[in-house]
């Protein structure tokens, strides 16, 4: 799927052609490099092949002009899901990339009549907490040392309707 999204940026208005696709193992490279480039903890090669291994995971990439730029992925539970990761390449962030495959998660979730979703987020990362907040996220706890570094994660839940 295709989409061509108009966003603002500056007093600018620009046109980018953005679509998504399924994330295989084929993608890693490129993912890791992303990974790598966005995160002082990334995750690992093994962690990506063993989300991407287990069948209750759904795996997507947001392609900007044909290329990777971004990743998600949830796991689904019968009444839930967890965003384990969701990824924008450091110089694509704050172009509407993010929330667009968000969305296109929340979709997919919808579409199998999951309307909650939990995550994690490090209590240092200021940009992806108010991200989350702006999606529409709330803080419902706190995990203490929930990181190898000892640092707390906040859980934030993300409730919506069923779009009919």
């Amino acid at each position: 799927m295709s989409w061509d999204i108009f966003i603002k940026m500056k007093h600018r208005i620009a046109l980018i052609n953005i679509s998504f696709n399924p994330f295989s193992l084929q993608d890693l490279p490129s993912v890791l490099a992303i990974e790598r480039l966005s995160y002082p903890h990334p995750w690992s090669e093994q962690q990506f092949i063993d989300s991407l291994n287990n069948p209750q995971i759904m795996a997507d990439l947001i392609l900007l002009d044909g290329k990777i730029v971004g990743y998600a992925l949830s796991l689904r539970a019968p009444d839930f899901a967890d965003l384990l990761n969701i990824c924008i390449h450091p110089k694509k962030q704050r172009r509407g990339l993010g929330e667009a495959l968000f969305n296109r998660v929340l979709q997919q979730l919808q579409s199998i009549k999951i309307t909650t979703i939990f995550l994690e987020v490090r209590s240092s990362n200021q940009s992806a907490f108010l991200f989350y907040q702006q999606l529409g996220f709330e803080i419902i706890d706190t995990r203490k040392a929930y990181y190898s570094n000892g640092e707390d994660a906040k859980i934030m839940r993300f409730q919506s309707a069923i779009k009919k």
